[in-house]
């Protein structure tokens, strides 16, 4: 009878354990796109690959299906090597689409580096996508 219960009691935490593996085995993160404007969801948003220097820079992260909150976070790194981090946001199982930006006004007014710049999206400190974009040279700010 021991020598049974021990079995039932493998197999219910195997079968526990697989299914917490599937629930989060999922892509975290579907896809995501860099995207110009003043706000904080989508549709406030223009989708873009090319930036001025006065620009709000936004990434917009379309995540997969999840079961439990998801801690993202977004890294912007500028042509120069520049190094800029968003807050952290934490979506719930309900959401399917963060966005995560740095504020022109907000860095002190300087224009973005013009160059090629990329943002690493991370899920639970974990990269799980990168996007590259463009900042132009604008006539008032400085050659990169």
């Amino acid at each position: 009878m021991r020598r049974k219960l021990t079995r039932v009691s493998v197999l219910v935490g195997a079968v526990l354990l697989v299914a917490t593996l599937a629930a989060c085995s999922g892509e975290a993160v579907r896809s995501v796109y860099t995207a110009a404007g003043d706000g904080s969801t989508p549709k406030d948003l223009v989708k873009t690959s090319t930036f001025r220097g006065d620009d709000d820079l936004n990434v917009v992260v379309r995540l997969g299906s999840h079961n439990r909150d998801l801690a993202v976070s977004a890294v912007f790194t500028g042509p120069a090597g520049e190094v800029y981090s968003t807050d952290t946001l934490e979506a719930d199982n309900t959401v399917v689409e963060v966005v995560l930006g740095l504020d022109w006004e907000a860095q002190g007014a300087t224009f973005w580096t013009p160059g090629e710049w990329r943002v690493d999206v991370y899920v639970d400190e974990a990269l799980e996508k990168t996007a590259h974009f463009t900042v132009q040279q604008t006539a008032l700010s400085p050659e990169g």
